[in-house]
């Protein structure tokens, strides 16, 4: 496995509110963590930090005795509940902070096996040689809207809505998240981005960067095409390839 990341504050904000950490154990486990802060610069960026932190200690004490499928999707459902409740419970006591939240995509890789758990609009993309697909589908109003069929994809990318999400762990006491399980094949990767990063670049786009990029280059090139597109948003971009 080789794995790459890069973050970068965008060109509207002061402050960046994405937040994330990657890492390897012992018996070769991959872990990736992407949050995207809201609910303003200081509770959102909290929230995202809090979020990143606490499911990396508990992913470092607890992740390598998970053994099987049903138990790393209960043991990844329950961690990130538990961080829910830990950003809720923080924001309910500290009453100057409204609405500290932050989306979450949490993935876990064991021999090429890719489990992952998410909520809000932040994203994964299963990219192989030549195509890329959304594993994830956003928690979000436009979402909604598109699967009814009152919206296009055209539509989507430029509804003024388009940044209204409908799950953020830290929001509610009770937390929708989703699950998903894919294989990477040989020179496959996993790409999680915040919106920063989709919301500036389209699938194809996305596609093409990795594809012509050196790989420890592709997560900044992606970054440099929304900044040079409008950076509207923090941006950040991790990704995984299978060797």
């Amino acid at each position: 496995m080789r794995i790459t990341a890069a973050t970068d504050v965008g060109l509207r904000h002061e402050q960046n509110q994405d937040c994330y950490k990657i890492g390897r154990l012992s018996d070769d486990s991959y872990w990736m963590i992407l949050c995207d802060g809201m609910g303003g610069v200081t509770s959102g960026g909290e929230a995202s930090f809090i979020t990143v932190n606490y499911l990396e200690q508990i992913i470092k004490e607890i992740l390598i005795g998970v053994i099987g499928e049903e138990n790393i999707k209960s043991f990844m459902l329950d961690s990130v509940k538990r961080a829910n409740t830990l950003v809720f419970n923080l924001a309910r006591d500290m009453q100057q902070v409204f609405s500290m939240g932050t989306t979450i995509v949490l993935a876990i890789i064991r021999n090429n096996d890719v489990y992952i758990v998410h909520a809000g609009d932040s994203r994964a993309y299963h990219i192989t040689k030549k195509h890329i697909s959304q594993i994830t589908t956003d928690h979000s109003v436009v979402q909604e809207l598109l699967a009814s069929g009152k919206i296009t994809e055209l539509q989507a990318r430029n509804h003024p809505n388009r940044n209204i999400i409908t799950s953020a762990l830290g929001i509610e006491e009770d937390l929708r998240l989703d699950y998903n399980r894919i294989r990477l094949s040989k020179g496959d990767s996993l790409l999680l981005c915040s919106d920063g990063l989709s919301n500036m670049a389209d699938d194809q786009k996305m596609l093409s960067i990795v594809r012509e990029s050196d790989f420890y280059q592709s997560t900044k090139n992606l970054i440099n095409y929304a900044v040079d597109a409008g950076g509207f948003d923090n941006i950040t971009a991790l990704l995984l390839q299978a060797d």
